[in-house]
């Protein structure tokens, strides 16, 4: 019995004391943290002279994409750092992700690792391309090592602008933009959707509402969204249109509201939201209808104000102003989506396909025809539960 104990002791140690099983020390590796993908078009790119002369022989007529890739320098952290760069950018020209991990590996000695991915930057010009976007997105379905709750932008203008910002609080791209992602202060001004999210609403119906990245001078910004429709994309939503198609899709529960009421601009922040989505048949009428219940409270008023914010009726008129205007900005969005782009970006097909499966059996066929006919209502219910400090 000891003899057996001890053996089980001993196995026990030795898978405790088990190293890293593919014996590659940390410092060894190239931990990508953003990817940034543009069309190439013979320019020059990020790359330095040698490795662009290095690059002449072999760019072929089919090399279509500058694909970047950024990483921390592990050698400017800890005490003893022996680099002043926080970060690493490498570019390649080249046809496909992977081909850029094969033709990069020649030049570093780094084993390139992209489990710390955090974003994906798409170009404008490539965005706007069907055949690229399905061979991207194939792509990131497939890799390996990509997480599938990484984060994909869409570009205003190149990913390569949005790379060559260093931002002097988070200068590694990919953590930069990951950051401001996970904030809930600028939330919903922004479609923050992940990579499985995306994949989810392509492979059913080909369109989505994927974040817009735009550069700056020195700083980055996440705002609005670019609407894709059958795998590319079509146009833009700014941050105002993109709250209002929140609601729609039923992902708000931080917004801010601005109302105008007696002569004062008056914020309402938003701290709970409910959309049900009720779909009904007349003949050969779909009509759509959003239900919305909003809660919040009252950021500011007005010192010494005439109608005192504690008083019922200024209240009641507060909330109907603010039912109003959202209820505007709702309908003015859904008609843009509908009637302008005729993108059902906001999951109303699949919504109809799990609460109504009959109807949607009839049209799915002809559902791209079909979208831009339905008839949409909006009503909210906005709710003031708290009006903050009084005297």
């Amino acid at each position: 019995m000891k003899k057996q104990l001890k053996l089980f002791i001993i196995l026990s140690i030795s898978i405790l004391l088990t190293g890293c099983w593919d014996l590659i020390e940390i410092d060894e590796n190239f931990f990508i943290s953003a990817m940034g993908i543009d069309i190439y078009r013979g320019e020059e790119h990020s790359a330095d002279e040698a490795e662009r002369k290095a690059e002449e022989s072999q760019i072929t007529q089919k090399d279509r994409f500058i694909i970047t890739y950024v990483a921390p320098d592990l050698r400017a952290i800890g005490k003893n750092a022996t680099s002043e760069e926080p970060r690493i950018v490498m570019a390649s020209i080249s046809n496909n992700p992977y081909e850029t991990t094969k033709e990069l590996a020649t030049r570093i000695n780094r084993n390139f690792s992209f489990r710390h991915v955090k974003v994906v930057l798409i170009g404008e010009e490539v965005a706007k391309n069907k055949e690229y976007m399905l061979e991207i997105f194939d792509n990131l379905g497939r890799h390996e090592q990509l997480s599938r709750k990484i984060y994909v932008l869409i570009v205003k203008g190149t990913a390569k602008e949005i790379i060559e910002i260093e931002d002097p609080f988070e200068p590694v791209t990919g953590q930069l933009i990951y950051q401001i992602l996970n904030k809930k202060q600028g939330s919903h001004r922004y479609n923050d959707v992940v990579l499985e999210e995306v994949l989810t609403e392509l492979y059913f119906s080909g369109n989505a509402l994927l974040p817009r990245a735009i550069p700056g001078k020195g700083e980055v910004k996440i705002a609005g969204s670019g609407i894709v429709k059958d795998f590319k994309l079509i146009g833009w939503l700014g941050e105002v249109e993109n709250i209002a198609a929140m609601f729609l899709m039923n992902r708000v529960n931080n917004a801010l509201l601005n109302i105008e009421y007696d002569n004062a601009v008056v914020p309402y922040v938003i701290t709970n939201s409910n959309t049900k989505c009720n779909i009904s048949v007349d003949g050969d009428t779909i009509k759509y209808t959003a239900n919305i219940v909003t809660e919040g409270y009252i950021q500011q008023y007005k010192l010494e104000a005439a109608n005192s914010i504690t008083d019922e009726k200024t209240i009641v008129a507060i909330e109907k102003s603010l039912e109003e205007k959202l209820g505007k900005e709702i309908q003015v969005t859904f008609n843009k989506l509908q009637k302008e782009f005729k993108a059902d970006v906001i999951g109303l097909g699949r919504n109809m396909r799990k609460y109504e499966p009959d109807l949607w059996d009839e049209i799915k066929d002809d559902w791209e025809e079909v979208f831009p006919t339905i008839e949409f209502e909006v009503n909210v219910d906005a709710r003031l539960r708290r009006i903050g400090m009084t005297k």
